[in-house]
C-alpha cells in the first residue's frame, strides 16, 4: 500500500506541476503577443493556434485526470466523459494540424517568398487558422455518431476514444491526423533546408569570384541570365533581411575561354546571405517543437495498437507514463519559445521578473527599471 500511495502522490504531483506550468506559460504567450505589436505576425498567429490547443489540455483534461487519480474512479457521469473525450481528441488533432499549418507558412515565407504576401494575406491567414479548428472538430466528431466511441479509460484515468470499439477509426486517426500532417511538415522543412543551403552556396561562390570592377558598361545579352539571378538574390535578401544592404554591379568582364562573367558585389552587415538570425532561429525552434511533439505522442500512439490487439490491459505504469508524456508536450512548447526566441524571452522577463528579488533579476531588466525610475 505504501508503494501504491507513493505512486499516486507522484502522479498527482507531476500532473499538477505540468498543468500549472503549461497553463501559465501558454497564457503568457497570448499576453506577450498582445502587448508586443512586433510579434503580431502570421507565423505567431498559427503558433497561438497551437497554444490554444495546449490551454485546452491544461484546463479541461489534466484537472479531471487529477481528480480521477485521487479518487480511483470516474465521478462525472457518461455525458461529461463523452464531452471530455471529444475535447481531448480535439486538442490533439488541433495541435498536429497547427504544426502542419506552421510548416506550410514557413515554406511559403522562405521558399515561395515571391507569392507569400498573396497566399498569406491577413484575411486568408485568418481563414486558414479557422479552418484548422473546423477540420479538427470534423475529425474528432465520428465517435459521436457511432464510428468508435468515447469512454472512460481506467489505465489512463481519463476519457478518450475507446480504440477496441472500432479498429478502423484508429487507423484513420493515425493516417489522417498524425502521419498526414507529419508528411506535410517533412516536405516543408526539407525544402526549406535545401533552399537555404543551395542559395547560401551560390552566394558564397559568387563572392569568391569577385574582382576589382572595370569601367561600367551596359551588360551584353550573355550576362542577362546572371543579372536575372542576381536580381532574384537581391529581392530575397531584401525580403528576409531588410536592414542589410545588397549592392549589385553588372559589368562587362573580359571573356575567359569564350565565356562571359558577371560581377556580384555583396555588402551587408554579415557579408553572407542568410535569413535574419531570429528568423533562422524561429525555423529551428519550430523544428524542435515538431520533434518534441513526435517524441511525446509516439508512446501514446503505440499504446493504441496494444489496446486493440493485446488481449490484456497494459500495466498501469505504461499507461500513465504515455499519458504524462502527452501532457508534458503542452508544457514544453512555451518553454522552448521562451528560451530560443529573444522577443518571447524578453516578454517573459517583463511579465515575471518583477516577482523576483532585485538581486536575482536579469541585469538588463534591472537597468531598464533604473532608467525608468530616474526619468
Amino acid at each position: 500500500m505504501s508503494l501504491s500511495l507513493l505512486a499516486t502522490v507522484s502522479e498527482i504531483t507531476i500532473l499538477c506541476f505540468i498543468c500549472l506550468v503549461a497553463l501559465i506559460g501558454n497564457l503568457s504567450l497570448y499576453i506577450i503577443v498582445y502587448k508586443n505589436k512586433d510579434l503580431q505576425t502570421i507565423t505567431n498567429l498559427y503558433i497561438l493556434n497551437l497554444v490554444a490547443a495546449d490551454i485546452m489540455v491544461s484546463v479541461l483534461s489534466i484537472p479531471f485526470t487529477v481528480v480521477t487519480v485521487i479518487t480511483g474512479r470516474w465521478l462525472f457521469g457518461d455525458t461529461v466523459c463523452v464531452a471530455l473525450g471529444l475535447f481531448t481528441t480535439l486538442s490533439f488533432i488541433a495541435s498536429v494540424m497547427s504544426l502542419g499549418m506552421i510548416a506550410i507558412n514557413r515554406y511559403f515565407y522562405i521558399v515561395k517568398w515571391n507569392t507569400y504576401k498573396k497566399t498569406f494575406s491577413k484575411k486568408k491567414s485568418l481563414l486558414y487558422a479557422a479552418a484548422v479548428w473546423v477540420v479538427s472538430v470534423s475529425l474528432a466528431s465520428p465517435p459521436l455518431f457511432g464510428w468508435a466511441e468515447y469512454r472512460f479509460i481506467p489505465g489512463k484515468s481519463y476519457c478518450f476514444v475507446y480504440w477496441p470499439s472500432n479498429a478502423y477509426f484508429m487507423y484513420f486517426m493515425i493516417t489522417v491526423c498524425f502521419f498526414g500532417p507529419l508528411s506535410v511538415m517533412a516536405f516543408s522543412y526539407y525544402n526549406i533546408l535545401t533552399f537555404t543551403k543551395t542559395l547560401k552556396r551560390r552566394i558564397a561562390v559568387s563572392r569568391n569570384n569577385l574582382t576589382p570592377p572595370p569601367q561600367q558598361k551596359q551588360p551584353d545579352p550573355a550576362d542577362r541570365t546572371c543579372l536575372h539571378e542576381i536580381t532574384a538574390v537581391k529581392e530575397t535578401q531584401t525580403r528576409h533581411n531588410p536592414e542589410s544592404e545588397l549592392h549589385l554591379n553588372m559589368a562587362e568582364r573580359p571573356h575567359i575561354n569564350g565565356q562571359s562573367h558577371c560581377k556580384l558585389d555583396l555588402k551587408s552587415k554579415s557579408d553572407v546571405f542568410q535569413l535574419t538570425p531570429e528568423e533562422t532561429k524561429m525555423t529551428n525552434t519550430i523544428l524542435l517543437v515538431v520533434a518534441l511533439f513526435v517524441i511525446c505522442w509516439a508512446p501514446f500512439a503505440i499504446t493504441m495498437f496494444f489496446d486493440v490487439y493485446y488481449p490484456r490491459p497494459l500495466p498501469r505504469a505504461v499507461d500513465i507514463v504515455s499519458l504524462l508524456l502527452s501532457y508534458l508536450n503542452s508544457m514544453c512548447n512555451p518553454i522552448l519559445y521562451g528560451l530560443r526566441n529573444s522577443a518571447f524571452k524578453q516578454g517573459f522577463l517583463d511579465l515575471y521578473s518583477r516577482f523576483l528579488p532585485e538581486r536575482y533579476r536579469p541585469t538588463h531588466v534591472t537597468l531598464l527599471e533604473v532608467n525608468a525610475n530616474a526619468s
